[in-house]
């Protein structure tokens, strides 16, 4: 598992004064689920609820989703998608600038198998891949996009839009 470190990372970064006390600044995992295929490849997923405790943060709490909001885009991106449910949290008000802030963030993380030899195994945990960037061009240069093309298992190159031999609109 490297996402909570990857995370305590990110949030020490933007509020130092975790780094300084990083004991007001918990991670853990209650609830996980490991899930494995039943295939010829020998690895495995880790599904799980990461909860975050940041006490006595001195800042506004928005502050705080702000930093996690922006760190899931990059480590798991579908949780920041338009549909997706999002992530529970609880605010307890200390006062008027402290709170005691609680997030429970749903977690994925792939790990590869592969044989290393004499029966030991090299495991990796994946890096995140990003979803369909959609504030990047398909393509560079200038001019609109005028024609699709696809292809399969090796298979020639299939133009599929605009459809060959149909009338322009």
């Amino acid at each position: 598992m490297k996402k909570p470190a990857l995370l305590r990372a990110a949030i020490t970064a933007l509020f130092p004064d975790y780094a300084r006390d990083p004991d007001k600044l918990a991670l853990w995992v209650e609830t996980g689920q490991v899930r494995a295929g039943c295939n010829g490849q020998r690895g495995f997923a880790l599904e799980y609820q990461l909860t975050l405790v940041a006490e006595d943060f001195t800042h506004a709490p928005e502050a705080l989703f702000f930093a996690v909001v922006d760190w899931l885009r990059s480590q798991q991106p579908d949780v920041t998608q338009p549909n997706a449910p999002g992530f529970a949290f609880e605010v307890d008000v200390l006062d008027e600038r402290t709170f005691d802030v609680k997030m429970v963030l749903p977690l994925r993380e792939i790990v590869t198998a592969a044989a290393a030899g004499d029966g030991a195994w090299h495991l990796e945990v994946q890096d995140e891949a990003p979803l369909f960037p959609d504030a990047e061009p398909l393509r560079s240069g200038a001019g609109p996009i005028t024609s699709l093309w696809t292809r399969a298992n090796g298979a020639a190159p299939v133009q599929v839009a605009p459809v060959p031999g149909a009338a322009a609109p």
